[in-house]
Order: C-alpha cells, then sequence, then structure tokens
C-alpha cells in the first residue's frame, strides 16, 4: 500500500476540503446571511443572536483540549465521524427554537461540533495518521475550504429565499447528516497504525531536534496563536467599516474588502504547489506581512487594496501553519493532544473579539482598535522570534 499516496491525494483532499466548507458554513459563516430574517421573525435583538455564535465559539473552545487528547488516546476517529450528525442536531434545534433559551441551547450544540470537525481536528487527525507528510494534505485541504463563503452564501442565500430560515436550518442539517459521517468515514481509516508515520516522516534535517517539547516552547506558540485568532477576527468583523472610516465610499469598501478571500486562497495555492520550505520560517514572513498590512490600514485610502491583500496572504499563511507548524515542532507523537491544547485560548478569543472590539470601537474609534492590532502584530513578530531563536539554538547544542 502507498501510504505517501493516501496521505497527500488530492481528490481525497478536495473531499475533504469541501466538507470543511459545509461544516464551516454550518456554524461560523451561518449567520452572516441568515441573522437578518431571525431577528425580523423572532424580535431577539441582533447582539443576542450574533452571542449565541459568540456561545457556540466559547463551547468549542472548551472543549478543543479534550477532543485533541481523543483523538490521541482513542484509535476511532468518533468525533469526525460525528460531527456532521451532532451539527445536524443543534441546527435542527435551532430551527425548532420559539424561545431564545432553546435557540443557545441549538447553538451551545453546534458549538460542540465545531470541536469535533473543523480545522483542528481535521488536522490533529490527520497529523496522527500520516505523520509529517500530513503537511501537504493541510495544505490541499485549506486550499479548498478557502472557497468557504464563494460555495456556502449562495447556498444559504438560496436555502432562506426558498424555505424560510427555520425550514433552510432542517434541510442544512440533512446535508450534514447525509455527507459528512460516509466522507470522513471512508476517506479517513478508523485505526491508526502504529508506527505508520514513522514510514513517511520527513528527514531529520527537517524536523525540529527532539527534546524541544517543553513549556516554553508550547506556551510561545500558544500566545502567537492567540493573538493570530484575534488580528483575524477583528479584520473579518470590521473590514468593511474600517476601509470605509479611512477615506473609502462604502460601495468602495465592500469591493476592495473582497479582496482578503483571494488573497487568502492565492497564498494557499503558491503554498501548494511551490519547493518546501520549513513552517517555521513561513510562520515569521506570515507575521511580518500581517503586521505590514495592519500598518497600511493607517495610511492614505488609496493604498486600501495593499492593505488588503498583504494582511490576506499573511492570514492565508497563518491558516496553514495552525497545522502545519506544530507537526513540524513537535512531530506526529501527541500531535492531536498539542493540537487540542493550543486550540482553546484562540477559539475562547475569537468569540470575545467582536464584542470587544465594538466596544472598543463605540468608546474609542476605528483609527485606534486598528492601532491595538497593529501593537499585536508586532508582539506576534516577536513571539516568532524568540520561538525561531530558541528552536535555532537547541539545534546547534545538539549538532555541536
Amino acid at each position: 500500500m502507498n501510504i505517501e499516496y493516501k496521505a497527500v491525494s488530492l481528490p481525497k483532499n478536495f473531499i475533504l476540503g469541501f466538507t470543511q466548507i459545509l461544516l464551516w458554513g454550518g456554524s461560523f459563516f451561518l449567520l452572516a446571511i441568515w441573522a437578518k430574517p431571525i431577528v425580523a421573525e423572532t424580535g431577539w435583538s441582533h447582539q443576542l443572536v450574533y452571542g449565541a455564535l459568540s456561545l457556540a465559539m466559547l463551547v468549542s473552545g472548551m472543549l478543543a483540549s479534550k477532543v485533541g487528547k481523543m483523538i490521541d488516546t482513542i484509535a476511532r476517529n468518533y468525533n469526525l465521524l460525528y460531527a456532521g450528525f451532532v451539527m445536524g442536531a443543534g441546527l435542527i434545534i435551532i430551527g425548532l427554537s420559539r424561545h431564545f433559551l432553546l435557540f443557545l441551547l441549538g447553538w451551545c450544540v453546534v458549538g460542540v461540533a465545531m470541536a469535533m470537525g473543523l480545522y483542528d481536528a481535521l488536522f490533529a487527525t490527520l497529523g496522527k495518521k500520516y505523520g509529517k507528510i500530513a503537511r501537504k494534505s493541510i495544505v490541499q485541504v485549506t486550499l479548498i475550504s478557502g472557497f468557504t463563503t464563494t460555495v456556502v452564501w449562495p447556498l444559504l442565500s438560496f436555502l432562506l429565499n426558498h424555505y424560510g430560515w427555520r425550514n433552510a436550518c432542517f434541510v442544512y442539517a440533512g446535508i450534514l447528516i447525509v455527507w459528512v459521517f460516509p466522507v470522513h468515514k471512508l476517506l479517513i481509516p478508523e485505526k491508526v497504525q502504529i508506527g505508520e508515520e514513522e514510514n513517511v516522516s520527513l528527514s531529520i534535517q527537517e524536523t525540529v531536534p527532539t527534546g524541544l517539547e517543553n513549556t516554553s516552547v508550547f506556551t510561545i506558540l500558544l500566545v502567537n496563536f492567540t493573538i493570530g485568532s484575534i488580528l483575524m477576527t477583528g479584520i473579518s468583523v470590521h473590514l468593511v467599516e474600517i476601509l470605509n472610516d479611512n477615506g473609502l465610499p462604502l460601495t468602495m469598501a465592500i469591493s476592495v474588502g473582497a479582496m482578503l478571500g483571494p488573497s487568502q486562497v492565492g497564498i494557499r495555492f503558491l503554498d501548494a504547489i511551490l519547493p518546501k520550505k520549513t513552517p517555521l520560517n513561513s510562520a515569521l514572513v506570515s507575521s511580518v506581512t500581517i503586521f505590514v498590512g495592519l500598518i497600511l490600514f493607517l495610511m492614505h485610502h488609496q493604498i486600501s487594496f495593499l492593505a488588503v491583500i498583504c494582511f490576506g496572504l499573511g492570514n492565508g499563511m497563518r491558516s496553514i501553519l495552525r497545522g502545519t507548524l506544530p507537526l513540524w515542532i513537535f512531530g506526529a507523537d501527541s500531535y492531536a493532544t498539542i493540537m487540542g491544547r493550543l486550540a482553546g485560548l484562540p477559539m475562547v478569543a475569537q468569540a470575545l473579539t467582536p464584542l470587544l472590539s465594538g466596544y472598543m470601537i463605540a468608546h474609542f474609534s476605528v483609527k485606534k482598535f486598528v492601532g491595538l492590532l497593529v501593537v499585536l502584530a508586532f508582539i506576534n513578530i516577536i513571539t516568532m522570534v524568540v520561538l525561531r531563536n530558541k528552536i535555532l539554538n537547541k539545534s546547534r547544542l545538539l549538532s555541536a
């Protein structure tokens, strides 16, 4: 059996990426299309409806470590297998909800499914199964799933226009229930053969030295991932508002903001076809690129498109590095547990960012909010420089 071919098969990764599109569409991106009709029918405030999504992300963040440990210790892929069933159940509860508490319960169930089936759980499973060569699968999956809004928003709009938001919840739940289980059942073997990852690992020159799985390295990486999550969420939620505040008319701000998605997908495509490089160097480039993009947001509105492109390129790399950098640093052993521990705090930060950023913009200004993001981005560069030096110094000591 050619294990490497199985791990990097483009058709398989295309289907896994499309499955991620459906799961992200049934959770994180759902309210972008359905929030307005939900508010109009129920009378619940916009803040309450979006607060339910924040609650789902909090639930997901709190469960991330537990899910990662389960992936590491249980041979069968229960989390990925049943993520579609759980998310479908959550959507059914949401569709049935006449009271806000039931609506919140539905989103809590969706939050459980997010922990079970989104990027971190998939990357952890791929890393456990295929070891170091899972990097290529991760890149290809993120490349395909980069088209989430392109695929999901028209689908959600179609369902909304034809069925109303409640029945659309039931239809989308049915899609998830029918699609997700067989895909993960057929494409990711339930039982992981111990030692398989050793047969497909990269050469020793491409991996970090052993003995580096210590608290300081993990903490630096956790800080970097958490800040990256704040930056991504802050810009994604307020992008049009930032561009408009900088002097672009609303219609132009929307058009320029639309360049963010293609920029993120473009860098993933380049990463898939260009020669291999260490994730550590890529992470430093990503952090610097995001920092430069945020600086450009504070400059003249005529170069706003460069700010969007630059930030998109850096953030597109960051999405890949969420899976590949921990795998490169820590290896396949306990990778799923480490991924779970690395996912929790960033998800909680992602849930809180819209609330805190909205407060800051309302009480201070958009420019001060972007200025804060610039400071955080600079801190992220420092974390990557410290991490890089720590790893290189350890390499020199071991090779001396």
